[in-house]
């Protein structure tokens, strides 16, 4: 009962770079908060009225169109939020796309400030994207109904955060220079570009793993980054998932080659959300990892 009384009273929200999108059920208890993406003169609400798949096939239709994209607008923030409190919710929990990658955290925790007295907010900005962001939810979730209380989870999303690691591989630095993304993650790449490029990212920021020039070399850089960052570590307490920006012929080539060389299994792959695509561009594939906190 106690759990069931806390996921009562306490909301979960994610923002839709999470990808949680694509594993979610219209039951699940997560609401998703939407970033935009501004392409061809138009707005569009991520996983709403633009997936990924679609996303990608505009890509590579307009190679030269300029895409924007924007963290959840103010009133759309407060409306959820009013609305949460008239469903009887006293606590919200909203796990975000890092602030490396995007204002959404600073935008709902001005929100948060906004709502100070008639909603309790705690905004956890997880310093990560993709699906390793989406497990901070799931796992506000899974702690809620043990009965954990608001604080609790927060403390432990907090903790969680150093666990988390994202390796990716890029086809060109290009889109990340046009949107702007490596100087918001305080990064400078340009020497790089033309190649095809291994890049981590993590809370501390980004980082540069090789430069090389195919995609079979690109596919041998990861996994070679992947075994060093997790040759120490116990397989159980990993959570592992890939995802890919509209060439899922190379992620599955990436996928089966992995495995074969460290046992390590991905699934099937999840679309990158358009958010974070927009500055990863084309083509490019990758991995979350998270290390489990110890029980």
């Amino acid at each position: 009962m106690a759990g069931s009384y806390s996921l009562y009273r306490c909301a979960i929200l994610a923002t839709s770079s999470s990808m949680l999108d694509s594993i979610l059920d219209r039951n699940s208890p997560i609401h998703m908060l939407r970033l935009t993406v501004q392409i061809g003169g138009q707005t569009y609400a991520e996983g709403l009225d633009l997936k990924a798949e679609a996303f990608y096939d505009r890509m590579r239709a307009y190679p030269e169109e300029k895409i924007a994209t924007s963290p959840p607008d103010m009133q759309s923030l407060l409306d959820t939020f009013q609305y949460l409190k008239s469903q009887g919710y006293e606590e919200a929990i909203v796990t975000t796309i890092s602030g490396k990658l995007s204002e959404s955290a600073a935008v709902i925790r001005r929100a948060a400030e906004v709502m100070e007295g008639t909603l309790k907010i705690h905004v956890v900005d997880t310093g990560t994207t993709c699906m390793p962001e989406g497990f901070f939810a799931l796992e506000a979730v899974r702690l809620l109904k043990a009965g954990k209380t608001a604080e609790e989870v927060v403390d432990y999303l907090e903790r969680l955060k150093p666990r988390c690691e994202i390796l990716f591989g890029v086809h060109s630095l290009t889109q990340l220079i046009k949107t702007g993304g490596l100087l918001r993650m305080g990064a400078a790449f340009n020497d790089w570009l033309g190649l095809k490029t291994v890049l981590r990212f993590n809370h501390k920021g980004t980082s540069h793993l090789a430069s090389v020039q195919d995609d079979e070399q690109l596919i041998e850089r990861l996994i070679e980054a992947i075994i060093v960052m997790t040759v120490d570590k116990n397989p159980a307490h990993l959570v592992m998932s890939g995802g890919y920006c509209g060439d899922y012929q190379l992620y599955q080539r990436f996928a089966r080659k992995l495995h074969a060389k460290t046992g390590l299994h991905l699934e099937h792959g999840i679309p990158v959300s358009p958010v974070v695509g927009a500055y990863l561009g084309l083509n490019a594939v990758g991995v979350g990892i998270v290390e489990r906190l110890p029980e």
